[in-house]
């Protein structure tokens, strides 16, 4: 049969009403005979009659469907995420719809919208906006909004990561291997959570009365996400700058591993290798920073249990819609591999 057969198709082939065979195959208790619920339960099959379902979620205003909301692909931490959060949706029945915003607030605003549109039962969000007042003319008390890594500017749980602590244990494992000349290599500091990687790193510094020369800060003054190699030519670059230096630093501090990826291959590509010249460490603990050689490292973000904790936010809230927002922090932990060496 083609798959354009309707209910009025099965309700005709059964000799019923076409409300009858909607609470059947809705499920609904309508009291009917079992030799009928089987009868048309059949006709269903036989006829090969699939129910719309968008137009039984657009009556009930409740689909099984999350939004999530992430600021790029291009950044191998986010698949991380995303599979600790479809992993944990599927556990509950539920499924996830992706948007990227391609670090542009706009886009994200947009993105947020048509999920709305489409009926979502709940919003996972990981947003690159500085201001998210737009949300509260977007937000009703039905929809459980989970913000990632920044806080929102209305009623949402949040699921962060300690980035301060993060940066100071980095900085500290490089101090405590014997490194005093230290480079620290970023993207613009536009986000939250690189202030604090920053601050972090800094701090530790000064705690170890290390000093940071103005030239060993190698931040990038452009930012792009329509290009897949974007964060890797970032760390290639970078690394160009530091060799132009006469006092060139003997230890790298990259703020995710796809920047230190990238400073390794332009290091090597050089002639200077790779930690017997210059050490190299990164931030994510990314699956492929253990396969890249030398295998770098790194401090890990916890990425696939971030996403995990999520949706199991979202769940309670969902069970329990009175519930108080809650605050997630996970806390970092450094993997020692073979990018860095004691001096």
């Amino acid at each position: 049969m083609s798959n354009q057969v309707t209910m009025h198709d099965v309700a005709d082939f059964c000799g019923v009403s076409v409300a009858t065979v909607s609470r059947i195959v809705n499920n609904n208790n309508y009291p009917v005979s079992d030799e009928l619920r089987s009868r048309v339960l059949n006709a269903v099959k036989e006829l090969g009659y699939t129910p719309n379902l968008i137009g039984k979620f657009l009556k009930t205003s409740k689909t099984n469907d999350i939004g999530v909301i992430i600021p790029t692909m291009s950044n191998l931490y986010y698949p991380m995420l995303l599979s600790g959060i479809n992993e944990a949706l599927h556990e509950i029945g539920f499924n996830m719809l992706l948007c990227s915003s391609n670090r542009n607030p706009i886009n994200e605003k947009t993105a947020f919208i048509s999920l709305l549109q489409k009926q979502v039962r709940g919003i996972i969000i990981a947003s690159v906006s500085p201001d998210t007042h737009f949300l509260k003319d977007l937000v009703s008390s039905d929809l459980t909004v989970v913000a990632l890594e920044q806080a929102l500017d209305v009623p949402s749980h949040l699921v962060g990561f300690d980035y301060y602590q993060g940066s100071y244990l980095a900085a500290r494992h490089l101090l405590e291997m014997g490194h005093r000349k230290i480079a620290y290599l970023s993207f613009p500091i536009t986000f939250k959570s690189r202030e604090q990687r920053l601050d972090g790193f800094v701090q530790a510094l000064k705690d170890g009365g290390v000093s940071l020369p103005e030239e060993y800060m190698q931040i990038i003054d452009y930012e792009r996400d329509n290009e897949a190699t974007y964060e890797f030519s970032v760390g290639r670059q970078l690394v160009k700058n530091l060799l132009t230096l006469e006092n060139p630093p003997t230890a790298l501090f990259c703020i995710n591993d796809m920047i230190a990826m990238g400073a390794v291959q332009e290091l090597t590509a050089t002639g200077i290798r790779v930690p017997e010249d210059v050490s190299v460490m990164g931030f994510d603990n990314l699956l492929i920073s253990e396969m890249f050689s030398p295998a770098l490292t790194t401090i890990d973000q916890c990425a696939n249990q971030i996403g995990s904790q999520a949706v199991s936010l979202f769940g309670k809230s969902l069970h329990h819609p009175e519930m108080p927002m809650e605050k997630v922090i996970f806390e970092p932990t450094l993997i020692q591999r073979a990018s860095v060496r004691r001096l």
